[in-house]
């Protein structure tokens, strides 16, 4: 007898009953390897992560970008607190409806002033920013020249 005739055999005695128990089994049995293979799926990336992060900070696009980055920003500060210091000038000579506008541009000029310096200082504490940063650059921003 060979294993075809053994599996109609097994087949033929099989009751309903014991046909659905096993496609029950078969089934449970497939949909929980189809869940831990997700679950290490997840541990997979979550173990390789950190090497995937530093790759991409290391990318000479990325690399690039953050350089331009901090000297266009530091820029860009320096020529708000240039515009905040002539609104001053300029305050200090207004009167009455004038002084009031100046007054709006100028609150409005340091607050944008301060958030140049904000993001500015937060890029140079993150690890895979802050080394791609000119040397001759401020390792910081001083907010408090902006007022």
């Amino acid at each position: 007898m060979n294993i075809e005739d053994k599996i109609e055999q097994e087949l033929n005695s099989m009751t309903k009953g014991k046909a659905v128990k096993w496609v029950l089994i078969l089934m449970v049995g497939f949909s929980a390897m189809g869940i831990a293979g997700s679950y290490l799926g997840l541990i997979g990336k979550a173990a390789t992560a950190p090497s995937r992060v530093m790759s991409q900070a290391l990318e000479t696009d990325n690399i690039v970008q953050s350089y331009e980055w901090f000297y266009d920003v530091n820029a860009a500060y320096d020529a708000r607190l240039s515009q905040v210091e002539t609104h001053k000038g300029w305050l200090l000579d207004s009167d009455g409806k004038e002084s009031r506008t100046l007054r709006i541009e100028l609150g409005a000029m340091q607050q944008t002033c301060r958030d140049l310096a904000t993001k500015y200082n937060a890029n140079s504490q993150k690890m895979n920013k802050k080394y791609f940063k000119g040397w001759s650059l401020p390792h910081v921003l001083d907010q408090s020249t902006c007022t």
